[in-house]
């Protein structure tokens, strides 16, 4: 259970990592903190309030004082250094609580538990939550361009009849994305939604209506992919070659045919995503790339929780650099 894991007995943990229960991603960082000696302490926001305990005080300097406590661990407030918000869940209520309850209890919750910790003075945060969430599609769209990064051409609408036309100015090769996570649970089933290609039969279709679509503009030249895992300006590439088929169009779909090698960045990509990602207040991220035959990188996902172990190459670079991080506190 995520609220009774930590590390170094008897030693106050300065590091606080916020996730779910079954996080291999995790592990491998909270190994290395182990490893060296470096106090922890791993839990949950579901675990508040029915396994956590939350005791701050505002104190006449401004700072809030007091202590998070689990059944087995704890942390001082005064002695946090790091916050990495890492794959947290929801809050979790009694079965007691009416559905009204529960849902006013979880507002209360956010302001009042991510608040205070969120209000601590000196402490870092790995990503801050509202940063994750303030990382819409169209906001990160926005950011890459304004740092002199090359994106799709993008329609966001619930207009089907804006679709055609903006197929027809994409010489008809236009995909659609989710504007959100790619995972989808219906009738109990848990599912993810790929990037897909729209048709024409399908520009027109009236269900657009009913919410937001994003649709790009088809990279159909694409000569292979790139996975930029960055950690507090340190950027980590892999070149990533699908083969043909579904691959192709968005690898996820095809993971474990995939081709990962060593790449270098040209110094403006480089460039570019690092005052992207300064704009968007991210201190990680996993940014996608695709490259055309011509050689042009174009912005396609920047995601503020994306994985990184699965890859071999990469994985250990990239966990010792969180590690670094956390341990150091600040950037």
């Amino acid at each position: 259970m995520t609220h009774g894991t930590g590390s170094t007995r008897g030693v106050p943990p300065r590091v606080l990592v916020i996730t779910h229960d079954l996080d291999p991603t995790a592990d491998y960082v909270l190994r290395e903190l182990n490893a060296r000696g470096v106090p922890f302490w791993r839990t949950d926001v579901a675990d508040f309030p029915q396994r956590i305990t939350m005791r701050a005080e505002l104190r006449p300097d401004g700072a809030w004082g007091g202590a998070v406590v689990g059944p087995l661990r704890g942390i001082d407030l005064s002695e946090l250094t790091s916050v990495w918000w890492r794959k947290p869940t929801t809050f979790r209520f009694p079965d007691s609580m009416s559905g009204p309850e529960q849902r006013f209890a979880a507002g209360q919750a956010k302001r009042g538990f991510v608040g205070v910790l969120g209000s601590l003075p000196q402490v870092l945060w790995v990503n801050r939550p509202e940063r994750n969430a303030d990382c819409t599609k169209p906001a990160q769209l926005t950011a890459a361009a304004e740092s002199g990064l090359q994106v799709p051409a993008t329609l966001v609408t619930n207009d089907p009849g804006a679709v055609r036309d903006f197929a027809d100015r994409c010489r008809g090769r236009i995909v659609t994305k989710v504007l959100g996570g790619i995972v989808h649970t219906e009738n109990g089933q848990r599912g993810q939604i790929y990037t897909t290609r729209v048709p024409a039969d399908r520009w027109d279709d009236p269900r657009v209506a009913l919410t937001a679509h994003l649709y790009q503009q088809e990279i159909t030249d694409k000569a292979y992919e790139v996975r930029v895992t960055c950690v507090a300006g340190r950027l980590f590439l892999v070149r990533i070659d699908a083969p043909d088929g579904p691959g192709r169009l968005d690898w996820r779909t095809d993971s474990k045919r995939l081709a990962y090698s060593p790449i270098c960045l040209p110094v403006p990509i480089r460039t570019g995503i690092l005052d992207m990602l300064w704009c968007l207040g991210l201190v990680y991220a996993a940014v996608d790339l695709i490259v055309d035959q011509v050689g042009t990188h174009w912005l396609v996902d920047v995601n503020p929780g994306g994985q990184w172990a699965w890859i071999d190459c990469t994985r250990d670079a990239i966990t010792t650099a969180l590690a670094d991080l956390l341990q150091k506190g600040t950037l």
